[in-house]
């Protein structure tokens, strides 16, 4: 799927919200992780962490910014 067309100032801003809001999860999870004894838990909360940082670096490239430049914590 090709997504050549220009994004729209609104649009922009809704992305870049919702990257905001992306990272922001990653962050939570990770400290969250960190302080659970559970391993189950723990586990899923990495899962969800990985899952979110997909989403976060996919809005990346539909911004037009390199997926490498992300602050905050990876999870793998």
């Amino acid at each position: 799927m090709s997504h050549s067309t220009s994004l729209s100032p609104k649009e922009r801003s809704y992305m870049q919200d919702a990257l905001q809001m992306e990272n922001l999860c990653i962050a939570k999870c990770g400290v969250y992780a960190d302080q659970c004894s559970n391993q189950a838990m723990k586990s899923l909360l990495f899962d969800v962490a990985r899952n979110k940082r997909h989403h976060a670096n996919r809005l990346k490239q539909l911004l037009g910014n390199q997926p490498g430049s992300s602050t905050g914590r990876q999870y793998q």
